[in-house]
């Protein structure tokens, strides 16, 4: 039986011996543990120079990042791209805004009918409504990268969360159009061991392959 007190909140946890260098999500306060080596097993914190976390401790801290070791700690948060991820259909949009209001004086300082305003009207409305939805959007997801899970986090006026622990990681997919590759912004998905499809998948999101290599300091590859 390992013995351990959580990083955070030094609640004693008990696992089985098999459960070594596994995480496990303390039901306390919710933070991720990796848990000791039984023959090093004991009630402290782990310290950095423990041999179970010191090849991740060099790929992360090397990196600059974080290391893999004590209290979970935030490292990255990013949302969606507003421009990037829709530079032409944002160009095309913002012209028509442009022309139609060009097109609104151009009606009022001359006499060319009613139907012209309010065509001109309408296009003004619907691309500041488009292009103000855009900027919406890119609030209604969240993609939070820890030491030792990544979040996504959705939603506007309402709230959900999806997560995956970094050592339970299966696959990371990294998608992006010619387009996006232009301008590097694409879709990451992540799957882990315990699941058949992908958990984790947000779209329009800036250096997706950063984000991956990132996750990668934290995964026992």
């Amino acid at each position: 039986m390992i013995q351990f007190n959580c990083d955070k909140c030094d609640m004693l946890i008990e696992l089985d011996d098999d459960q070594a260098g596994t995480k496990h999500e303390c039901l306390n306060c919710g933070d991720i543990n990796r848990v000791p080596n039984p023959h090093n097993a004991q009630i402290d914190p782990p310290e950095p120079n423990d041999p179970v976390d010191s090849k991740k401790i060099d790929r992360a801290a090397k990196a600059g990042y974080p290391a893999d070791f004590g209290p979970e700690t935030k490292v990255l948060k990013v949302r969606r791209c507003w421009f990037r991820s829709r530079a032409i259909r944002f160009s095309i949009t913002t012209l028509i805004v442009v022309a139609s209001l060009i097109g609104l004086l151009w009606t009022k300082l001359g006499d060319h009918g009613m139907m012209y305003y309010i065509l001109f009207a309408v296009l003004t409305v619907a691309g500041i409504a488009l292009i103000g939805w855009w900027w919406v959007d890119r609030f209604t997801a969240a993609f939070e990268i820890t030491t030792k899970r990544t979040i996504m986090h959705r939603g506007f006026f309402s709230k959900s969360s999806s997560e995956v622990v970094h050592d339970n990681i299966r696959n990371i997919q990294v998608d992006q159009s010619f387009l996006q590759r232009m301008t590097n912004v694409g879709r990451v998905g992540i799957s882990s061991s315990g699941q058949d499809g992908v958990e984790i998948q947000v779209n329009h999101l800036p250096n997706p392959g950063k984000l991956r290599e990132i996750i990668d300091l934290y995964r026992p590859i």
